[in-house]
């Protein structure tokens, strides 16, 4: 098993370090510019602070100068000499980060960004045999060019997508992520004072004017492999899938890595659960099980194939959890739902059986449309 002490010290990204009580607008240029910061409270390694961690504590584009840097740190998995690859393709996926800090000899020394990652896994050869297609997220969602900057993070956040094709005229113009709004519209009010005004806040400013023009794209037949390479080669963590010049999904760094995770577990393994706590995670034996016997199900009456299911459990206010559920299905691509609601349990049953119906109608109506090409010809 690969790990990563062959990794040489060149790789590991060396980033700034701020202290706890320094306050956000201070380190808010070094998250611009680097993959994730690291943070010290009292003289010991905290945590860290990316892009994906302003987001989620900001509950506005606009930032209060004196907020300290460990409101927004995170707590997550650190790599280390003796990691497997293995374990490092699960620890991103899972923490959902850009970076993780990197251990030598008891003290952080940087990061190990996702694209390092995936350069190695590109020369260990563990990315082979799958194509675009198994793998990616679709339908991808889409949004009107001539909407707002607030209504595509409002968009975001209730999806929990972190992009959007942008359209214009029903036709793909872009592409907006939520590290565009981050970065361009989490702004600091004695830096950019005119961005007090109406003229300039989010509701008024279109998403035409700061997406991705011309976005990266990649055949849905292509093989993974070349899509990595993209990845690596162009500092990008996504690119669209077209079907004959059509976008038919998304395919990101994260479905890499849950696909790679799902592809070295065996049957009663190709679940990949995120997001259990000290409060959810005595139904994780359950969750697991009810999988178990829903890949069957599946298998059996739908003669179909799955993957893998990936699941997502957050826990919201007021006792109701959100469930994300992806699964990647051989020859039909990704299906995903989301639902919420009261108790953990039977939030995960509702889940299991739209998913089914999902997979349903996912498999109907490809087999549809093959059935009326084949009628045209």
């Amino acid at each position: 098993m690969a790990t990563l002490d062959r990794i040489p010290k060149s790789v590991i990204t060396q980033v700034p370090i701020f202290e706890a009580d320094t306050a956000m607008t201070k380190v808010l240029p070094a998250v611009h510019k680097n993959p994730a910061v690291l943070i010290n409270n009292k003289g010991e390694f905290y945590g860290i602070v990316d892009f994906r961690s302003v987001h989620r504590e900001s509950k506005s584009l606009k930032m209060n100068k004196n907020t300290p840097v460990l409101k927004y740190a995170v707590k997550v998995p650190k790599i280390m000499h003796t990691t497997s690859l293995d374990d490092a393709v699960f620890y991103f996926y899972r923490s959902r980060r850009n970076a993780l800090p990197y251990l030598d000899e008891d003290k952080v020394v940087g990061v190990l960004d996702r694209f390092t990652l995936m350069k190695m896994l590109l020369s260990t050869d563990s990315i082979k045999d799958m194509k675009c297609s198994d793998i990616m997220t679709s339908p991808a969602l889409g949004i009107d060019s001539k909407a707002s900057i607030a209504q595509a993070s409002s968009a975001m956040a209730d999806r929990n997508v972190n992009r959007l094709l942008v359209l214009d005229n029903g036709k793909l113009a872009g592409l907006i992520t939520r590290h565009d709004l981050i970065s361009k519209m989490t702004v600091i009010d004695e830096r950019y004072p005119d961005m007090k005004s109406r003229r300039y806040s989010p509701s008024n400013i279109t998403i035409e004017s700061i997406m991705e023009k011309s976005p990266v794209s990649i055949d849905a037949k292509d093989d993974v492999r070349n899509a990595v390479r993209n990845f690596v080669n162009r500092s990008i963590s996504s690119l669209v899938v077209t079907s004959n010049g059509v976008p038919s999904g998304i395919l990101t760094i994260s479905d890499v890595l849950a696909a790679l995770i799902a592809k070295r577990k065996t049957f009663e393994n190709r679940i990949i659960i995120s997001g259990i706590d000290r409060d959810t995670y005595e139904y994780e034996y359950e969750i697991k099980e009810q999988s178990n016997a829903f890949i069957e199900k599946v298998e059996k009456f739908r003669k179909v194939n799955i993957n893998y299911i990936a699941i997502n459990v957050k826990k919201l206010k007021n006792s109701r959890y959100e469930i994300n559920a992806r699964a990647s299905i051989e020859r039909y691509g990704m299906v995903e739902v989301r639902l919420t609601d009261f108790m953990l349990d039977r939030t995960f049953a509702k889940v299991l059986e739209t998913l089914m119906e999902a997979i349903k109608k996912k498999k109907d109506k490809l087999e549809k449309k093959k059935y009326e090409r084949v009628e045209s010809v």
